[in-house]
């Protein structure tokens, strides 16, 4: 079996679109299986907050168009990877999963709309050295759309076998 020590870190939030975002919910960087990713080995929130809560540390509770917060939130994470010949191996990979929604307001209602992002998945192969990666977050409603990027990095610190 070989084993990969990583840091995954939240770098910051940018805002992309033309409204404020203020994203409630979570992101978490996931050891998970490659064969079936719902079955979560370690995890950790690189981000949550609650509806109505700040979004920041600062106590800021929205991200202006243009604008972006810096997070620096990091998890430490195993990733896993067997031999062929090891009987009964998971493998793994790392997953960003976030689980994000916007307050929205319009004409004559409001709404609590999700953010659409689907779920990034890097292999053990490919958790080599420093990297980052860019993520894009976008919730509509009617013609309310909002959309940010939150920007990662993966460190290896790590790696065995």
């Amino acid at each position: 079996m070989a084993e990969k020590t990583i840091d995954v870190t939240l770098a910051s939030i940018t805002n992309t679109g033309t409204r404020s975002v203020s994203p409630y919910g979570g992101i978490s960087a996931q050891s998970v299986r490659v064969k079936d990713e719902e079955q979560i080995f370690q995890s950790g929130f690189l981000y949550y907050t609650e509806a109505g809560k700040p979004i920041h540390e600062s106590g800021v509770l929205s991200i202006k168009p243009g604008k972006s917060l810096t997070y620096n939130s990091t998890q430490r994470l195993t990733i896993s990877h067997f031999d062929a010949e090891e009987v009964g191996g998971l493998n793994q990979m790392l997953m960003i999963y976030s689980s994000l929604q916007q307050h929205m307001v319009t004409i004559g209602g409001s709404n609590e709309t999700y953010y659409f992002a689907g779920r990034k998945k890097i292999f053990f192969i490919d958790l080599e050295g420093f990297f980052d990666f860019p993520w894009s977050y976008r919730a509509q409603y009617e013609d309310d759309e909002r959309t940010f990027e939150a920007n990662y990095t993966v460190n290896l610190i790590s790696s065995s076998g």
